[in-house]
């Protein structure tokens, strides 16, 4: 019988898993999996499983917000390529940005399915000073919201609680002065409220991005950048840009392109996220793609 390892984070999202658990485990079984389960007790244990269990198994699924995934990959990734089996994701937490992108289903049965029989795409990761990430790495406005809003309230309220969390700092938005320069020669200087370096169509369950030129596996990421507004006039811009379903953009106070690698310099420390969790802060950032670095199970 094939051998699945099953690692779950029982405090994601409204804790839908625990309700979940009993139907996920007779599906794996009826998929042909004897499954090895693994709650998740602290932070950074899915990664300490996954690098140390599972090169042993078939399967590798994780179930749990985004913040749960990228643990398991970093875990996933620690292996070498021919020990790291297919990964599959139940994602039960609060945005799920990434499983949009390789569209997974909504239905706990369908969800177990497509972890143990999806589509296996190679997608690309990326790598900021150390940390690996699977959809974002973003600095600026609102990239703490994720990480600062405290459990009970995501699991209270759900994406609403990201938005109270927010609404209190759009009165006093920082901006950072930063010189961008990207593998192509590329440089931009400038004082921006907000970045992201990004491999996927949804960030935040807000923000969307063209689904005709995202491309998991094409060794490039999105790069967005969002400067200061000066006027009500400038929100909307800014608004109707993010909107505009485009990678390459120059529209007055958003810039966006494509890039592979990308360095960010700061006269002063910036706070960055990977994947909604806290990335450290540095003056400097570098951030590259590891093209096709995780095979995953997909819906599409």
């Amino acid at each position: 019988m094939k051998q699945l390892l099953f690692i779950y984070n029982p405090k994601a999202g409204r804790q839908r898993v625990r309700v979940m658990l009993p139907d996920l485990l007779e599906i794996f079984a009826r998929e042909g999996y004897e499954t090895l389960v693994h709650p998740t007790m602290a932070q950074g244990e899915a990664s300490q499983v996954a690098a140390a269990q599972a090169g042993k198994f078939d399967r590798l699924v994780c179930c749990g917000g985004d913040g749960t995934l990228n643990e398991t990959v970093q875990g996933l990734l620690a292996l070498p390529e021919d020990k790291r089996p297919v990964l599959g994701y139940i994602p039960t937490g609060t945005t799920n940005d990434f499983a949009k992108t390789i569209g997974l289903p909504r239905s706990t049965e369908k969800l177990a399915e497509t972890a143990c029989n999806g589509v296996p795409r190679a997608v690309d990761i990326g790598e900021s000073e150390g940390r690996l990430f699977t959809y974002v790495s973003a600095f600026g406005l609102f990239t703490d919201v994720s990480y600062s809003t405290p459990q009970t309230s995501k699991n209270l309220l759900g994406h609403f609680a990201y938005l109270l969390e927010g609404a209190g700092r759009l009165l006093n938005i920082p901006s950072y002065h930063m010189d961008v320069t990207a593998d192509d020669g590329r440089q931009i200087s400038g004082d921006f409220i907000y970045g992201m370096v990004s491999n996927t169509l949804s960030v935040g369950g807000v923000m969307s991005l063209p689904k005709d030129e995202v491309k998991l596996d094409d060794g490039k990421f999105e790069v967005l950048l969002v400067r200061p507004p000066k006027t009500p006039k400038d929100w909307q811009s800014i608004l109707a840009s993010l909107n505009a379903q485009k990678a390459e953009r120059e529209d007055g106070a958003v810039v966006g392109f494509i890039a592979r690698e990308v360095s960010f310099r700061c006269d002063q420390p910036v706070a960055w996220t990977v994947d909604g969790e806290f990335g450290g802060e540095r003056e400097v950032t570098r951030i590259r793609n590891l093209p096709r670095a995780l095979t995953i199970a997909c819906g599409v």
